[in-house]
């Protein structure tokens, strides 16, 4: 891992304090970028895909691993409501915006040697449906669905392609603390979860750095489910 640079973007945003502190513990030069970020050492204001990566490049001299954090809230969107205004930011922000980070990322990773790879962060969440979250969950497949045909065609280049998808990991955006108080709602959410609670952002910190740091250079095109056995 000697040198091995990752950007990581929404890095303030769902599991990404988690993966920063996780991935820099590991060894790796974390470039974290997120909106409400001052551009102060290793930490850059996020911008377009394209700014946002050439700076982080520019920053420290090459790029490794690119992960798409896309984090985003998901308020309910009953299927009277999903007008194209309603989808159509779920799609930027959870579809369009990784993609455009991929396709920023990937002549830099091309030069960098090793085992440059793709990570996207998503949710498991579709997988099984989320009854009056269509907008959220169309968003979220279209990226997963994406990755095993990048992970085809970046092959050659030796740019592995992956997914974590995520459910239940209490993060103060999709499960509050003032939330999970109230012990009837928190014993409903957890009646849906076989391991009977719910994950801790280390956790899903481990899972990205498996692929993050190389160590599973082989695996390619798969999306790994984080999410108490839900799916």
């Amino acid at each position: 891992m000697t040198n091995r640079v990752s950007l990581i973007t929404d890095a303030a945003s769902f599991v990404g304090p988690a993966a920063v502190a996780r991935l820099r513990a590991g060894g790796l030069r974390v470039i974290a970028a997120d909106e409400s970020f001052a551009s102060e050492g290793d930490n850059l204001k996020q911008t377009s895909p394209q700014e946002t990566v050439a700076r982080a490049v520019a920053l420290a001299g090459r790029l490794d691993v690119l992960i798409v954090t896309g984090a985003f809230p998901a308020p309910r969107t009953p299927a009277e409501s999903l007008t194209a205004e309603v989808t159509r930011p779920y799609f930027e922000k959870l579809a369009i915006e990784p993609l455009a980070y991929a396709a920023a990322a990937v002549p830099h990773l091309k030069a960098a040697g090793g085992h440059p790879a793709i990570l996207f962060l998503t949710s498991a969440g579709p997988i099984q449906g989320i009854p009056g979250f269509s907008a959220y969950a169309a968003a979220r497949s279209a990226i997963t669905g994406s990755v095993k045909s990048l992970a085809q065609e970046l092959a050659p280049a030796g740019i592995s392609v992956n997914a974590v998808a995520f459910n239940f990991i209490q993060t103060e955006m999709y499960y509050p603390r003032a939330w999970l108080e109230d012990s009837a709602k928190r014993a409903k959410l957890l009646s849906r979860v076989p391991l009977g609670r719910l994950g801790d952002p280390a956790e899903a910190a481990e899972a990205i750095a498996l692929f993050a740091e190389g160590r599973a250079g082989f695996a390619t095109g798969q999306v790994l489910s984080v999410s108490g056995g839900t799916s």
